[in-house]
């Protein structure tokens, strides 16, 4: 990494901070929680009752460039455990309690301050609000499950970006802006290409310009498989949970699998991966080192309970064709595959 993309994601982590302070101060009550730097930008995920609007983005915004003019300094403390999870009960931090919880013993537990407003953080950070600059935006909300598991109360995600100068911040609102109008959810509907609805959420309903454009990609990545030596295969949709416990997708990703019982008793799981059945078609019949390397292909329909959170029109689905390829091969084999 670069020292501009270090000091660039300094910047966009000291935002994100910043951005908590100031709706903590405008909506008293709210808990933080999780506020990492992604790509482009940041985002924290708070616990409050009301959800917020996107006018209270832009309150939130002001009050942002406020904290930044008042050019607070930036300090930070290593607390012990019992110390560090009082200081975040008093203030009625009980997901940070949490998170402090499941720190492992050994691990030291910093606390950044801003002012006297404070979270839980490894920095590093600038050493003022001042150092931030203004050109900065919070982009939308959205809701997301504390830690990402639906069983899990519900959040509200701000999304942010920041930059050095604002004319990178207007260049990349402008390239937001050009992206919007080219929406693969917008042009999927005037194109006629495919749909979504409730009764099937995360699943899309293919169009027949739509399934046309589907079907050319099909052929194409096909015959690209042919010549590079792939057989090609199709494995069931739905198998016996004992399959997935015997591959360890039951135990690793089960939260995320669709399961059903039949009568007779039995529990299914529509698969999530192709990888089982690929090697259950391996294993018939006696296989000798002189037939490796076998390159298998498969389009098979995979399917996986995501979060309706996360659910994002066809960049993530809860049924999708994975166009799967499988090696065997000897170790020796390895590199040159």
């Amino acid at each position: 990494m670069s020292d501009d993309n270090s000091k660039l994601e300094i910047i966009r982590h000291d935002t994100a901070h910043v951005m908590a302070m100031a709706v903590q101060e405008l909506f008293p009550g709210t808990q933080v929680t999780i506020g990492p730097v992604i790509e482009n930008g940041f985002f924290y995920d708070f616990a409050k009752d009301n959800p917020f609007t996107e006018n209270d983005l832009l309150t939130i915004e002001k009050k942002m460039k406020e904290i930044v003019n008042k050019d607070l300094k930036t300090t930070f403390k290593v607390f012990p455990r019992k110390e560090a999870i009082k200081l975040f009960e008093d203030k009625g931090e009980y997901y940070k309690v949490e998170i402090i919880k499941d720190i492992p013993k050994g691990e030291e537990l910093k606390v950044y301050y801003h002012g006297d407003w404070f979270d839980l953080c490894r920095g590093p950070h600038l050493n003022s609000t001042g150092e931030i600059g203004k050109a900065f935006k919070l982009t939308k909300v959205a809701g997301a499950y504390w830690r990402g598991d639906s069983s899990n109360v519900m959040l509200q995600r701000i999304y942010g970006t920041a930059w050095e100068t604002q004319e990178q911040l207007d260049d990349y609102l402008h390239l937001l802006e050009e992206a919007e109008k080219r929406d693969h959810r917008k042009l999927g509907k005037e194109l006629d290409l495919f749909h979504f609805q409730e009764e099937a959420p995360g699943s899309v309903f293919w169009h027949h310009k739509g399934w046309t454009l589907f079907r050319l990609l099909i052929d194409y990545i096909r015959k690209r498989q042919e010549d590079a030596g792939y057989t090609e295969i199709n494995t069931p949709d739905i198998m016996d949970k004992s399959l997935w416990e015997l591959s360890g997708h039951l135990e690793k990703f089960g939260d995320n699998m669709f399961t059903t019982e039949a009568r007779e008793e039995r529990v299914y799981a529509l698969k999530p991966m192709n990888c089982p059945g690929c090697v259950q078609v391996y294993k018939q019949g006696l296989k000798s080192y002189r037939d490796l390397p076998l390159r298998v292909a498969e389009f098979g329909k995979v399917h996986r309970c995501e979060p309706s959170g996360a659910l994002h029109g066809l960049m993530r689905v809860r049924a999708f064709t994975q166009d799967d390829a499988h090696i065997f091969c000897t170790e020796d084999q390895i590199t040159e595959e």
